[in-house]
C-alpha cells in the first residue's frame, strides 16, 4: 500500500477506535487495529486490510456526529493514552490526580459520575466489579484506592463502547451549554473545546480569591465576538495552572495547535 492509502486505512479504523496517528506507517498499532477491526467485521483472523475490511469500514457510521473522528480520537487520547498506554496502564481504574475521583475506561472519572455510572455501565462490567467501583462514586481518589482496584481490567473495546455512546455525547451537550456558539465552529476547534471542558469542567467562575477559570471565561467571551484566531492564545495561558504537571501543560500545547488546524482548514 502507498503512504497515502495506508493513511486513508488509518482514519477508517479510527471509526473502530484505532486511536492512530495519520502518519502512513503500516506499523505495529496499526497492524493491530486491522487485527481489531477483523473481527468487530467478523472476517478471517489477521493482519490484511483486504477489499472485504475495506468495504465493512466504508460502510461503519462515523463514530460522533457532532464531531469529526480525528477530533474524536484527539480526546480519546488525551483521556486514555494511545492503545499501547492504554492496555498497559489506563485499562485499569487509576488515579490521574490533581482533583480527579477514580478513573476508569476513557476519562470516565468515579467523582463526578454518580448519577450515570448505572445506566453506563451496569452492562458492561461485572457484579464484582460494579460493586467495588460504587464505592467511590463521588469521591476523591488517590492511588491507594487504584491499587485497591487494580484487579479490574476493562476492555478496550468495552471502554471505546462507553466513550462514544454515553460520556462524549455527555460532554458536546455540557461544552455547548457553556460556549454558545460551539456549533458554528470547524470541527476540530469543536474538538477542542470539548477537550478542555472534558478535562477541566465547564465553570467560567472563578470561586471567591481566584483566578483558576479566567481564560476559559476569556474564550467564551472571545468567540462570542467571533475573535476566534485569540482562542488558542489562551489555552496556552492556562499552562499556569500546572507548574508541577507536564503532562496537563502539553495537553493545553495540543489542544492549541489542533486550534489553529482547525481554524486553518475552516
Amino acid at each position: 500500500m502507498t503512504k497515502a492509502e495506508i493513511e486513508r486505512l488509518q482514519a477508517l479504523l479510527n471509526k473502530t477506535g484505532g486511536l492512530l496517528e495519520l502518519d502512513g506507517v503500516m506499523g505495529p498499532a496499526t497492524r493491530q487495529a486491522i487485527r481489531d477491526a477483523r473481527e468487530m467485521a467478523g472476517l478471517a483472523p489477521g493482519e490484511e486490510a483486504d477489499d472485504a475490511l475495506l468495504r465493512w469500514l466504508d460502510r461503519l457510521p462515523d463514530p460522533c456526529p457532532a464531531l469529526p473522528t480525528e477530533g474524536v480520537c484527539f480526546i480519546a487520547r488525551e483521556e486514555a493514552g494511545s492503545r499501547d498506554f492504554y492496555e498497559s496502564q489506563t485499562a485499569f481504574p487509576h488515579w490521574p490526580g490533581e482533583f480527579s475521583g477514580i478513573t476508569i475506561g476513557v476519562g470516565y472519572d468515579l467523582r463526578f459520575s454518580a448519577d450515570t455510572f448505572e445506566r453506563d455501565w451496569g452492562d458492561k462490567l461485572g457484579a464484582r466489579e460494579i460493586s467495588a467501583l460504587r464505592q467511590h462514586l463521588g469521591a476523591p481518589g488517590s492511588a491507594a484506592a487504584a491499587t485497591d482496584l487494580s484487579w479490574i481490567r476493562v476492555p478496550w473495546p468495552t471502554a471505546w463502547q462507553v466513550f462514544v455512546g454515553h460520556t462524549l455525547p455527555q460532554q458536546i451537550e455540557t461544552t455547548a451549554n457553556t460556549y454558545d456558539t460551539l456549533d458554528r465552529l470547524p470541527g476540530l476547534c469543536r474538538s477542542v473545546l470539548v477537550s478542555l471542558v472534558f478535562n477541566r469542567g465547564p465553570s467560567v467562575s472563578d470561586d471567591p480569591g481566584s483566578d483558576r477559570r479566567a481564560e476559559m471565561r476569556r474564550i467564551r467571551d472571545l468567540l462570542a465576538v467571533g475573535r476566534t484566531a485569540e482562542v488558542a492564545d489562551q489555552i496556552l495561558a492556562m499552562r499556569r495552572l500546572w507548574p508541577n504537571s507536564r503532562g496537563l501543560r502539553e495537553r493545553r500545547e495540543r489542544e492549541a495547535e489542533l486550534w489553529r488546524e482547525g481554524l486553518s482548514r475552516g
